[in-house]
């Protein structure tokens, strides 16, 4: 871990019902509550049951943020946010201080990679009472954190637009100290029926019709040269990750730097997820040989997916799409009982089809009053604001298309041959990526 995690920057205690002054002399006002940071790893096991009990995400799991800070080489130390009220945690907002190198792109070119310190809050690390004047208190924290040179921005990741620490935000931070041309995104997921076969009556005709066709044909071609493999155990979690790898290794998602990879970090959030005993891994072999995978966690009352991918040498069985609907049928085991199926964001067709849930949700940017806030924020919003105007130019232009997917096949001629030495392509992705993880054929009505 870096060394920077032992700084010591004094915790602020705003009371309500009286005022207290930051080191540049700004007041808060608050009634009845406290506002600390927790700036030590060791800290944190006071806030264990609490934290345990709140949190409804894995990406904010105590046990998946102390692996991270394990692992994480851009990991400076803690920065969590409580909000106490008569001597007790009333709200929560986790995160950490990170410095690492930002990658700004259009695209998937990166225009700039300036060096930030950052404090980044996690995906679902806002729990417990998330009230509008908890928000506030929160706000205005981060805000004398900024200004106090903790670091250059802070990151709250993937607020829903009607979060209630949007409206503090705007008003706390000035036009030139927040983000702007930001992207939102398409967040789906399935509330699951009573049983298996009603959720497949919930799919369209057509749908259970190309379901029926796949299965049968793959059952002709295959016949007893064909299982699901599912990996729950934490001694597991390599030969999981180096099956996946047979395939997501020649996918040209590998060759943008998105997709799976085998990292350390992604490693131990499989192995942490396998000791709370929610890891989900399904691998379909076909004449054992691996052809297409789906890895998720099952947490609490929900099952999240994170990654699939398949073969596209055998993209006429739809491969993915067989795994997938293994995956939800599991989640009616009554060991594996989830009551949500959630995709992850990003508005891809077959999570239309198969999600009767969704909500819009995105990042929110805020600046330090200082030059390296501020060019932060020029380069990040201008970097938006290009990325922006292009998707709207290729989504309309018909030549500019046919140029993306020249440049997809090339991409996946060139990664397949790099890791087989042979010609097939493979696709592969997280499912908060981009590219097709499902691999149904064009006549689908999946698609």
């Amino acid at each position: 871990m870096n060394p920077m995690g032992s700084e010591s920057v004094p915790d602020v205690h705003c009371e309500q019902g009286t005022s207290s002054s930051s080191r540049n002399g700004s007041e808060i006002l608050a009634d009845s509550a406290t506002v600390r940071v927790v700036r030590t790893l060791p800290e944190l096991e006071a806030l264990k049951t609490t934290w345990n009990t709140w949190c409804d995400d894995p990406s904010a799991d105590l046990d998946y943020y102390l692996a991270s800070a394990r692992c994480r080489s851009d990991f400076v130390r803690p920065h969590v946010m409580v909000v106490d009220r008569d001597g007790r945690p009333d709200c929560m907002l986790v995160g950490r201080l990170e410095h690492r190198c930002v990658k700004l792109k259009v695209g998937h070119t990166s225009l700039f990679e300036p060096k930030v310190r950052q404090l980044f809050f996690l995906q679902g690390g806002f729990f417990g009472n998330c009230s509008v004047e908890n928000s506030r208190l929160l706000v205005q924290e981060i805000k004398r954190c900024l200004q106090r040179g903790e670091a250059d921005g802070a990151e709250i990741a993937r607020l829903t637009k009607d979060s209630s620490l949007r409206q503090p935000a705007e008003s706390e931070f000035g036009f030139l100290c927040r983000g702007h041309f930001v992207p939102v995104h398409e967040h789906r997921w399935l509330e699951l029926p009573g049983n298996f076969k009603e959720f497949l009556q919930g799919l369209s005709r057509k749908n259970r019709h190309e379901l029926r066709r796949h299965e049968k044909k793959l059952k002709e071609d295959f016949s007893g040269r064909t299982h699901i493999h599912c990996y729950r155990h934490e001694d597991e979690v390599n030969e999981l990750a180096q099956e996946v790898e047979k395939i997501s290794a020649k996918t040209y998602q590998r060759a943008l730097g998105v997709g799976f990879r085998p990292d350390v970090e992604i490693l131990e959030s499989l192995r942490s997820t396998a000791h709370q005993g929610g890891l989900r891994g399904c691998i379909l072999y076909l004449d054992e040989q691996p052809c297409a995978f789906f890895i998720g966690k099952h947490y609490k009352q929900t099952f999240h997916g994170h990654y699939m991918g398949f073969d596209p040498q055998f993209g006429k069985y739809s491969p993915g799409l067989l795994v997938l609907m293994h995956s939800i049928e599991e989640c009616f085991d009554p060991h594996m009982r989830a009551t949500q199926f959630d995709l992850g964001w990003g508005d891809r067709q077959y999570k239309r089809l198969i999600c009767n849930q969704s909500r819009l949700d995105g990042p929110l940017y805020l600046y330090a009053p200082s030059w390296g806030g501020l060019k932060l924020n020029l380069l990040r919003s201008t970097t938006s604001l290009l990325d922006l105007m292009a998707r709207k130019l290729v989504a309309r232009n018909s030549f500019l298309q046919k140029l993306k997917n020249d440049r997809k096949s090339r991409l996946q001629k060139a990664s397949a041959s790099d890791s087989s030495g042979n010609a097939s392509t493979d696709s592969s992705s997280s499912l908060s990526g981009r590219g097709d993880p499902i691999g149904v054929s064009s006549r689908s009505p999946m698609l």
